[in-house]
């Protein structure tokens, strides 16, 4: 979850001495690695904090930049939200951080989801199941054994051209060191995590109405 807010405007009143704000964070929340060095303390390359929590809720990483800040969790991105809120709470309170509810410009998401289906995920137009099906007997015939090729991955995304700031693309795969057969699958998405999650169930739908398969 990607929360964008000037760091200058939380420290407005340049009253809050940074190193002890970042030596704080990384007791407060129990984080297993933070900045420790000058080097570590620069915004304009990232300042990164590992592997905490806050209450029972574990924190991957929240990384703090000049106007942005990052956290990422194991969770979905309303619950990322909601302790990224209550980290800069925490901030306003103990440090005097000049923070109030509604202050962040605006929030941007990669919500990671990993799902089993037997619906044919990657394989929606018939012209490249027989693609996959060609290469597959002509493979076969080159390495002299059965060898099977499938549709892998597919993605949508914006033109990089048209934004200073790429925005990730909305994708599914198939799940890395899992057998075809399992029927796992990756997806990544900009979008909050309830949204993500309600588009693979609405794709997978019309996927199993174009190939004719009962709905799970």
């Amino acid at each position: 979850m990607l929360a964008y807010v000037e760091a200058f405007d939380l420290n407005a009143q340049g009253q809050v001495c940074f190193s002890d704000l970042v030596r704080e964070i990384g007791k407060e929340f129990c984080f297993q690695k933070f900045p420790q060095t000058l080097e570590e303390h620069d915004l304009g390359k990232g300042v990164e904090f590992l592997e905490g929590k806050i209450g029972n809720k574990p924190i991957q990483k929240l990384a703090i930049w000049d106007s942005l800040i990052v956290l990422e969790t194991r969770s979905n991105t309303d619950e990322a939200k909601a302790i990224l809120e209550e980290i800069l709470l925490w901030g306003a309170t103990r440090f005097g951080l000049s923070y109030t509810p509604g202050m962040v410009d605006h929030f941007a998401y990669i919500s990671d989801v990993t799902f089993y289906s037997d619906a044919p995920f990657l394989a929606p137009s018939p012209l490249l199941t027989r693609l996959a099906s060609t290469v597959s007997d002509a493979l076969s015939e080159i390495w002299q054994e059965p060898i099977r090729y499938e549709p892998l991955n597919l993605a949508v995304g914006h033109d990089p051209m048209t934004r200073k700031f790429g925005i990730a693309p909305f994708s599914i795969t198939r799940r890395a060191q899992s057998r075809f057969s399992a029927n796992k699958y990756f997806s990544e998405a900009p979008l909050p995590t309830s949204l993500h999650i309600s588009l693979l169930e609405e794709y997978e739908a019309g996927i199993r109405e174009l190939y004719g398969l009962a709905s799970e």
